[in-house]
């Protein structure tokens, strides 16, 4: 179940292995904690401590959006885990500068074949034309063929970001009427790029909760380097699902009866979704999160693989896990 909260006037309290959720005028509702899959918080809600010890020591993810879009969403979770080998792992292939290039080029790989998933609805849902769809899907093969020769992680993300532009570019040839004309945060200036914001905030409070969990020390990343007060690990693996997001953005967009007051815009906020807007975003993640496409392009004879996204990402931090026992088997070589 994902639990939003986002009225200011809420009054969040821990009850015996429950929430209770209190707004004026309003009967009380109590809400069992080990129903909860995921909460997010707009604003600022008034919330007893009990209740984030409450979530952090059921291990359910938590997001804590700003409404204004000043600040980074926070993220809360269980405490550090405890599976040292894990870490320790990790920590070597980091410090050797051959493996952690080789973990970050797997990173780029699997991010660009992800770009399959929303491709296929620019043609289905907004009549994007067969060339521009090729173009972009050589540029991606072109791509994915220069990554073995890449020989830093400056390279990579070079390479990523061409792509990823490239990406945008042709999102904005099917997304004009939302005034998409590419990439934009913090804050966001338009609704297409209000949704991957809030999409992608929602995917890695799901990642991290997922790294956690598997053992692995989140402050160290691979492509993303190393930075205060940044959590890289998570970023790194985000890329892995935006393509996800993307789809789930692409599909929305064109499935949801819209019009100019579901979004507002003021120019130090910039465009958020409106109060009424939300609810149904969040309901699409909802059920986007029980029945979500797997991130890998099917054979021709076959349709999109789904699971629950809560497997799926289990899955892709068991194969960054299988990816970095492999390279931290092999003998050093000077």
């Amino acid at each position: 179940m994902l639990l939003v909260i986002d009225r200011k006037e809420t009054t969040v309290r821990h009850t015996t292995g429950a929430l209770r959720l209190e707004r004026p005028d309003e009967p009380a509702k109590t809400i069992p904690i080990q129903m909860l899959e995921q909460v997010v918080v707009y604003g600022n809600p008034l919330v007893e401590s009990a209740v984030w010890r409450a979530l952090a020591e059921a291990g359910v993810p938590t997001t804590l959006v700003d409404l204004r879009g000043k600040q980074h969403s926070a993220f809360l979770g269980a405490g550090l885990a405890t599976q040292l080998p894990t870490r320790r792992m990790q920590h070597r292939c980091a410090d050797d500068a051959s493996k952690q290039l080789a973990v970050a080029r797997y990173i780029v790989q699997q991010k660009l074949l992800g770009y399959a998933l929303p491709l296929q609805y620019l043609p289905t849902l907004y009549g994007v034309d067969a060339e521009r769809v090729q173009t972009f899907q050589t540029q991606v093969a072109q791509t994915l063929a220069k990554l073995p020769k890449a020989s830093s992680i400056n390279s990579l993300s070079g390479l990523e970001g061409q792509i990823a532009a490239a990406w945008f570019a042709l999102l904005s040839t099917a997304l004009g009427q939302w005034h998409f004309k590419g990439r934009n945060r913090q804050p966001p200036r338009d609704p297409v790029n209000a949704l991957l914001s809030l999409g992608y905030t929602l995917m890695l409070s799901e990642v991290r909760h997922a790294l956690l969990q598997a053992g692995f020390d989140t402050a160290l990343g691979f492509l993303h380097q190393d930075y205060p007060g940044r959590e890289s690990l998570p970023l790194d693996v985000l890329e892995l699902f935006r393509g996800s997001v993307d789809a789930l953005v692409l599909q929305w967009l064109h499935h949801t009866p819209l019009d100019n007051s579901s979004f507002y815009y003021r120019e130090a906020e910039g465009c958020r979704l409106s109060k009424a807007t939300r609810p149904l975003f969040y309901a699409a993640w909802a059920s986007y999160r029980q029945q979500c496409p797997r991130p890998f392009a099917p054979n021709e004879a076959t349709a999109w693989g789904t699971a629950s996204l809560r497997e799926i990402i289990n899955g892709q931090v068991v194969r960054l896990r299988d990816v970095l026992k492999q390279l931290d088997n092999q003998e050093n070589t000077p």
